[in-house]
């Protein structure tokens, strides 16, 4: 699997959680102005994990492509 496609699927389920978490807490405001707060707790606790996974995913990428950078550069002697 190339660098390339694999910092594309990092970005693209990224923005998958936090297409969620923002879907999720448009849900939680639209149950609270209806009064349903059972299900503005369910949705709250939907945003919380998709928040979560979304910060997990952001830093799994970030790392991803400093691993990858460090990778393509050159050996140079002398340096570390």
């Amino acid at each position: 699997m190339s660098s390339d496609f694999q910092t594309k699927v990092y970005v693209f389920l990224e923005r998958l959680w936090l297409v969620a978490a923002i879907l999720g807490i448009g849900c939680v405001v639209y149950f609270l102005i209806i009064k349903d707060n059972d299900s503005a707790l369910f949705f709250f606790g939907f945003f919380i994990l998709s928040g979560l996974l979304y910060i997990l995913r952001k830093r799994q990428r970030v790392k991803y492509q400093k691993h990858a950078n460090d990778k393509n550069r050159q050996y140079e002697p002398g340096k570390k």
